[in-house]
């Protein structure tokens, strides 16, 4: 066997001997979870509803920056304390009508997306006073669409 004289290929011989050493590495398939991963920690793949939230939302905030917040009492907008609840969007006849952004005051909850009759019809979002998203899709009245089916019907989280 000849000497190897370079430092440099010395131990580039070493990092190959390792790797190739009495258990080489097994190959493993690329898309297969961790066995650590639970499903609930993957995320979830974006539904066609949750898509046109998001762009329903990203609307909504570029439309209100253009509009100064409308203060209203709460209780004109859903049944709660009379506390003054903040829009800032397009309105008709001065309904929320058109893309916005509603802050309901007792719990922080920001909704963004299509309102129509004063109350978000169509695409949108719903977030916590943090910002963390608790529903993304179509609203009916100002609730999700799913509520509206019977609970048979519902579907459920994974």
């Amino acid at each position: 066997m000849p000497v190897l004289r370079t430092p440099i290929i010395a131990s580039l011989a070493a990092i190959l001997c390792v790797a190739c050493g009495p258990n080489p590495p097994t190959p493993q398939d690329p898309v297969a979870p961790v066995p650590e991963a639970s499903a609930a920690a993957l995320p979830k793949a974006a539904t066609a509803d949750a898509m046109t939230a998001r762009a329903a939302e990203a609307r909504a905030l570029e439309v209100a920056t253009n509009y100064a917040p409308i203060e209203l009492y709460a209780d004109d907008i859903y049944e709660g304390p009379a506390l003054m609840a903040s829009y800032q969007g397009e309105t008709k006849d001065g309904a929320y009508d058109g893309y916005g952004v509603l802050t309901l005051p007792d719990s922080g909850t920001v909704m963004a997306g299509l309102f129509a009759n004063g109350l978000l019809n169509g695409p949108g979002t719903a977030r916590d006073m943090q910002g963390e998203l608790f529903h993304e899709g179509l609203y009916v009245d100002g609730v999700p669409a799913e509520y509206a089916l019977p609970l048979d019907e519902r579907p459920t989280k994974e």
